[in-house]
C-alpha cells in the first residue's frame, strides 16, 4: 500500500485532533518547529508574473509547500504512517539527498510592498487592429549639450564629470580610511609609509590605471618590473609601486564609521559606493539632454567573489557579476542615470509610483523619473515589458516599446497562441497599447504604444525581409546600453580584486571617460576614442602647465644601459665639493659600503660605479 503524503497544515490538524491520545509525539513535533528560526509562509494562489528579477537571478527558488517541511528537517514519512496516524518526529532526521538547514539570523524584513493588479490591466479588453495611432504627446525635452564647450580640451569635458571638488572629497574619505585602518593594525605597511593622498596623488593614480587598460599585463606589479623585455617606465617614474598600491587599498568615498550595521532597518548595501553613485547620477543629468529615443538595459560587471548581490545571468558573456540597470542615449549611448542591483527584495519607491508595480516596473519608472511628461520614446527588452508599466508610461506621456514576455499578464491570447508562417504577422490593440506577434526565424512578441501595425523592408546580408515598423525600430534603437558597453569592451580593467565596491568605483571611472568622449564628439572633434583617452592620460599623469616630459628622461634605466657605447667619467665638481664622490650602484645592491669618482653619463640615472669591475657587471649582467 502507498504512503500517503500530508502537507503541513494536514499535520497540524491531525496532531490537534489526537493531541489526547498521542501527547508525547504532539509535544515533541511542536518543540521541534519552535527550534528554528526559519519562518513559514504561505504560498500564494496566484503568481504575478509581471515582477521578473528571476532571469537575473537564476533559477527560480521559489518552492512548493513540501519545502518549507524539508528545511526544517521533517521529512514526509515522519509526518504520517501508513496508516495515517502521526508520528513523533527528530531535528535530526534530514531528507534523503538535502542538508540540514543552517538557522538563520533574526534581520528584519525588506520585501517591497505591492498591491494586486486592478482588473483592467490585469484582463484588458482587446480587439482587431485597425491601423489605429496612438495620440503620441509631443517631444518638448531641449536635447543637447547643457554646457559650454567652445575651445575646451579634452581634458576638460573629463572634468566635467569628476571636478576637483569631488576628487578632494575621494581623498578625505581616503585618508580617513587610512587612519582607521592605521589604529586598527599599527604594525601595517601604512604606518611606516603612508602619506596624505591629494588630488594631484589621485590623479596620478588614476592617469596609470586607465593606462593599465591600453597596455594589458597579466600581473599588476609588472608594470615596475625592471625586467627589460616589460619595463614601462612612465610608472616607476611618476608614482612607486608601493604608493599606488596604498592608494588603491585606501581608496573610499564613505566613512565607515557611519556604516550601519546588516540588521539594521535602514542599512544600505550599497553604503561603500552610495556617493559615488549619487555624484553619478546628479552630474550625467546636468551635462547632458539625451534626444528623443532612449533605451534601459543591464550591463554586468564581471564578479566571481562571494557577495550577496552577485547575480548569474546566463545570457551575459560574463555570467557572474554585479549588474547595473542603465538608461542611455540610443544614438550616442551616453549614460543619462544608472542604478547598481542591490537585490530582489530592494525598496524603489520612485514618485508617482502605482502601489501595483513589480520591482522591475519600479526599476524603469526610477531611473526615468526625471525625464517623464516630456515625450520620450523608451525602448525596452522582455525583462520590463509589460501591460501595467507601458499603460501607466502612456499616461504620463512617455510612450514605451519592447519585447514581451509570452506569460506576462494581460496579453490577448489570440495573438500569444497564434501559430505563424515564416514572414506573418497577427496583432490586438486595447486603446493605445497594441500587442503584434511576428514569425521570422522564431516567433518575437512585443508591445507597444508608439507604433501601428505598419510593416517596412529590412536589408539583411542576404536578403529583403518585411518586418512590422515596431519590431524593425526596437531592433535599431535598442542597443543603446550594449554601444555603451562596446566603446568601453577593449579598455576594461578585467582585473581580479577582491574587493568588489573597487572594481565597480574603477568601472564608474571608465563611464566618466566615456561620457566624457560622447560630450567631445558632439562639439564637432573626431577623434578617436583612443586618441581621446591618451590625452586624458597625458593630462592626468603631467600637471598642466608643466614641460612636455623629455623622452631621454623616460627612457628605461634597465633597457638604455644595454644599448650603446658608455665609458666612465668622474663625478662634476659642486661649489662645496671639489672631488665629489658617490656610493657605488653595485656595491650597494650587493651591501658592500664603498664610494666611488666615477659615473656612466650615458645612463639616465647617471649611475655611480666603481671602475673595476662594478662599470663592465652594471652595463652586462640583466638584473642591476
Amino acid at each position: 500500500m502507498a504512503k500517503r503524503m500530508y502537507s503541513l497544515q494536514e499535520a497540524f490538524a491531525i496532531l490537534e485532533r489526537d493531541s489526547d491520545s498521542d501527547s508525547h509525539s504532539s509535544s515533541e513535533f511542536e518543540d521541534d518547529l519552535e527550534s528554528t528560526d526559519i519562518d513559514w509562509l504561505p504560498s500564494e494562489s496566484e503568481s504575478d508574473s509581471t515582477d521578473s528579477d528571476s532571469e537575473s537571478a537564476g533559477p527560480s527558488t521559489a518552492q512548493p509547500s513540501r519545502s518549507a517541511e524539508q528545511a526544517r528537517g521533517i521529512s514526509d514519512t515522519d509526518t504520517a504512517s501508513e496508516g495515517g496516524s502521526p508520528i513523533a518526529t527528530s531535528s535530526n532526521a534530514i531528507p534523503r539527498g538535502q542538508r540540514a538547514a543552517r538557522p538563520r539570523q533574526s534581520m528584519p524584513a525588506r520585501v517591497p510592498q505591492r498591491e494586486p493588479l486592478p482588473y483592467d490591466l490585469r484582463d484588458p479588453q482587446w480587439s482587431a487592429s485597425n491601423m489605429e495611432t496612438p495620440n503620441l504627446p509631443p517631444f518638448t525635452a531641449r536635447s543637447g549639450l547643457l554646457v559650454d564647450t567652445s575651445n575646451m580640451q579634452p581634458i576638460d569635458f573629463f572634468e566635467l564629470f569628476l571636478p576637483e571638488s569631488f576628487l578632494q572629497y575621494v581623498c578625505d574619505q581616503s585618508n580617513i580610511y587610512a587612519q582607521q585602518r592605521i589604529a586598527d593594525h599599527p604594525t601595517c605597511v601604512l604606518a611606516s609609509h603612508w602619506t596624505p593622498a591629494t588630488t594631484r596623488d589621485l590623479k596620478v593614480f588614476l592617469g596609470l590605471t586607465f593606462d593599465m587598460a591600453l597596455s594589458p599585463l597579466p600581473e599588476q606589479q609588472l608594470y615596475w618590473t625592471k625586467n627589460p623585455i616589460l619595463c614601462i617606465p612612465i610608472y616607476s617614474s611618476r608614482m612607486s609601486r608601493r604608493r599606488y598600491q596604498m592608494l588603491l587599498t585606501c581608496l573610499h568615498f564613505s566613512n565607515n564609521a557611519d556604516h550601519l550595521p546588516p540588521n539594521d532597518p535602514a542599512h544600505d548595501r550599497l553604503f561603500k559606493l552610495r556617493p559615488f553613485i549619487d555624484h553619478l547620477n546628479r552630474t550625467f543629468a546636468e551635462k547632458y539632454m539625451p534626444e528623443q529615443r532612449i533605451a534601459i538595459d543591464e550591463s554586468l560587471i564581471p564578479f566571481h567573489g562571494r557577495l550577496a548581490i552577485k547575480q548569474y545571468i546566463p545570457n551575459k558573456r560574463s555570467r557572474y557579476g554585479i549588474k547595473l540597470y542603465k538608461l542611455c542615449e540610443s544614438g550616442s549611448g551616453y549614460i543619462y542615470s544608472l542604478k547598481v542591483y542591490e537585490g530582489k527584495d530592494s525598496l524603489i519607491q520612485p514618485p508617482g509610483c502605482p502601489p501595483y508595480m513589480g520591482t522591475t516596473e519600479r526599476i524603469v519608472l526610477d531611473l526615468l523619473n526625471p525625464l517623464l511628461h516630456q515625450g520620450y520614446h523608451l525602448y525596452v527588452d522582455n525583462f520590463y515589458t509589460s501591460v501595467p508599466l507601458f499603460k501607466h508610461l502612456f499616461s504620463v506621456q512617455t510612450p514605451a516599446c519592447g519585447t514581451v514576455r509570452a506569460n506576462r499578464k494581460g496579453l490577448p491570447s489570440e495573438v500569444v497562441h497564434k501559430k505563424l508562417k515564416r514572414g506573418e504577422t497577427c496583432s490586438q490593440r486595447s486603446n493605445e497599447l497594441l500587442a503584434l506577434k511576428f514569425r521570422d526565424k522564431r516567433d518575437v512578441l512585443a508591445l507597444t504604444t508608439i507604433h501601428t501595425e505598419a510593416t517596412t523592408t529590412v536589408r539583411t546580408r542576404s536578403r529583403e525581409v518585411v518586418k512590422p515598423l515596431a519590431i524593425a525600430e526596437y531592433t535599431k534603437f535598442m542597443g543603446a546600453v550594449d554601444l555603451s558597453d562596446q566603446v568601453l569592451a577593449p579598455y576594461r580593467l578585467n582585473r581580479k580584486r577582491k574587493i568588489w565596491y573597487k572594481k565597480v568605483a574603477l568601472y564608474f571611472f571608465q563611464m566618466c571617460l566615456q561620457n566624457a568622449f560622447v560630450l567631445y564628439k558632439k562639439s564637432g572633434n573626431r577623434d578617436s576614442f583612443l586618441k581621446f583617452q591618451l590625452a586624458i592620460i597625458t593630462c592626468l599623469l603631467f600637471e598642466s602647465g608643466q614641460p612636455a616630459p623629455n623622452p631621454d628622461q623616460l627612457r628605461a634605466e634597465n633597457v638604455a644601459r644595454f644599448e650603446g657605447n658608455h665609458f666612465p667619467a668622474p663625478l662634476p665638481p659642486t661649489a662645496s665639493k671639489p672631488y665629489p664622490q658617490k656610493r657605488c650602484r653595485v656595491c650597494r645592491k650587493n651591501h658592500v659600503r664603498r664610494d666611488t669618482r666615477y659615473h656612466c653619463p650615458k645612463c639616465p640615472s647617471k649611475a655611480a660605479l666603481c671602475l673595476n669591475p662594478c662599470f663592465e657587471t652594471y652595463h652586462t649582467v640583466l638584473h642591476y
